[in-house]
Parts: C-alpha cells; structure tokens; sequence
C-alpha cells in the first residue's frame, strides 16, 4: 500500500468532479488516464482494481488512484452505489510515493512531533483510508462543486479549494495514524530537547556546533540526524523558529525592523529582511501592515 505525498507549497490543479449514483447494476470501466483520481465511498460499494489490487470502497472511505495505472471495476455495483470523484493533476516533481516504511517514518515523524505543528508543506494521503471526519470531507467536496458549477471568474477558486479539501484529507489521515500508535514513545527523546533548546534561544546568535557542543553530540552526526527526523536540515529549522520570533514581535510591538532582527539573533538588518522575505514572501513592514490592517477589521 503506497502514500502519495505531494508538495502544496502551489496549488494544485483541478480537472473535474462530481457525485455519481448509478441507478442501475454498474462496473467501472477499464481505463488508464494521465491525471489522479480521489474516490470517496457515499453508499454501498464500489469495486475498483488498480494494477492487480482491490479495493472495496464503502461509504465513508476514500481511495486515491494514480495517473497512468490501469484501474477498472472487478466486480458489478449494487444500483444504489453513489460516490464522489474527483480529477486533478499534480506535476511529477511535486510529488512522490513512499512505501510502507517510508511511509510510516513520515507518519511518526508529523504525528508525534509537535514541533513540525504548522510548518508541513506537503500533503500525505494512503492509496486507501477511512477519513475520521467523513462530514467535514464532505462539506469541502460540496464546496468545490458548488465553486466549479458557479463558474467563479477565475479558475484557481477551484484550485484552493481542491488543495484545501486534500490538506484535510491528509489531516485525517495523519489524526488517524497517530491514534492507531497512541502510546508509542517518540523515538528519540534527546532530539526534543534539542528542538527545545533552539526554541528558548531562538533570540541568541545560534550554530550547529553550539547545540552539537551543548548536547555533547558529534556534529557531523547530529546534522544526519536532524536531517532524518526532521525532514529539514538544521540550519533551516533554526531560521523558522527566529521567523516565528520575528512575527510575533512584528504583530505585538512598534519596536523598529533593526531592534527586532537584533532580537532574533541578526547583526545584519538587510540579511535578516532578505530571510523574513524568503519565508513569508512579504518584507517585515509588509507583514506588520498586513497584521495591523487584520486586526482593525475585527474589532
């Protein structure tokens, strides 16, 4: 069983939808297409092979199928059977397929490290799974129809809102996994501290051999295993972190741009601005007018 992960960093590309009820005995044709396909079970069962494997889609699950497979139905329909689908494109180095080891490294990895909280660019969907909050996916699915049938002035409405519904499918899919290991210890307590630590220094002008010095690691073999559990070399996460301390003060102070990238550990005003700017793809002054313009209309 694959895990399709695929970077959101850009909207993906919808196709097409709809929600299909048969009325009649029915078999999915026998088809190999260029796009990816999401099925999501609404009544009865849909029996649909990909590449020699079954699955039996009942209502409330949800199988993804990829492009340029062969899938058709194995078996006939009850008349009743209806289910949502959904054709969309995603560009091949946008994504890629885990096994089941990769797969379940990744899982771990978002599902039990509440330091990558919000930081995840890239959607995890398993080929076939039962999303905890049908409804939710549902409400999304209805959505994305309604913005398609609506015919928005702009084509990219139907984008967001394919990639939203994605984001709460791999949510469910990530809540899922991680209660089906509740009760596994993270596997490398040492490596929380050392996130800790980077957090309440975050202020501080901060390297690898300091944390490697600090926690008595080997450098080389910290930066290794940064790498492997975290998904980000360790320079980058440091930067996050001081980004996430730069917006608060951005949001919560008038303190000038230079004060605040001195506290976040920056010597230099024009490189701490050209790192917020790659982040959060708006210089600071930007970020806070854009925060003061946010705040005024709630009150």
């Amino acid at each position: 069983m694959y895990v399709w992960k695929a970077s959101i960093e850009k909207p993906l590309e919808f196709i097409s939808a709809g929600h299909f009820t048969a009325g009649y005995p029915w078999i999915h044709s026998k088809r190999s297409i260029n796009s990816y396909e999401i099925i999501i079970g609404l009544r009865d069962i849909a029996y649909i092979e990909q590449e020699g494997e079954r699955f039996e889609v009942h209502a409330g699950q949800a199988l993804l199928l990829l492009p340029n497979r062969t899938h058709e139905g194995y078996a006939f329909s009850d008349p009743q059977v209806s289910f949502y689908w959904l054709h969309f494109q995603c560009p091949d180095e946008q994504a890629e397929l885990l096994d089941e080891k990769g797969a379940e490294s990744e899982l771990i990895r978002y599902s039990q490290n509440p330091f990558l909280e919000g930081s995840i660019p890239y959607v995890l969907l398993p080929a076939f799974f039962e999303p905890l909050e049908f409804d939710k996916a549902g409400i999304l699915f209805r959505q994305l129809l309604h913005i398609v049938e609506s015919r928005y002035y702009t084509r990219q409405g139907a984008d967001y809102m394919l990639t939203s519904l994605l984001i709460e499918l791999s949510q469910q899919a990530v809540t899922a996994f991680a209660k089906s290991q509740s009760g596994t210890a993270s596997k490398n307590q040492r490596l929380m501290s050392v996130l800790e630590w980077i957090r309440i220094h975050a202020a501080d002008k901060i390297s690898v051999d300091d944390i490697a010095l600090e926690f008595n690691y080997n450098a080389d073999y910290l930066t290794r295993l940064f790498k492997k559990e975290m998904g980000m070399n360790m320079q980058e996460y440091i930067q996050k972190v001081k980004m996430d301390h730069a917006k608060e003060e951005l949001c919560r102070t008038d303190l000038p741009i230079k004060e605040i990238a001195h506290n976040c550990g920056f010597e230099d005003e024009k490189y701490f601005m050209k790192v917020f700017r790659k982040h959060q793809q708006m210089t600071p002054t930007e970020f806070r007018r854009a925060f003061y313009r946010t705040h005024m209309n709630n009150r």
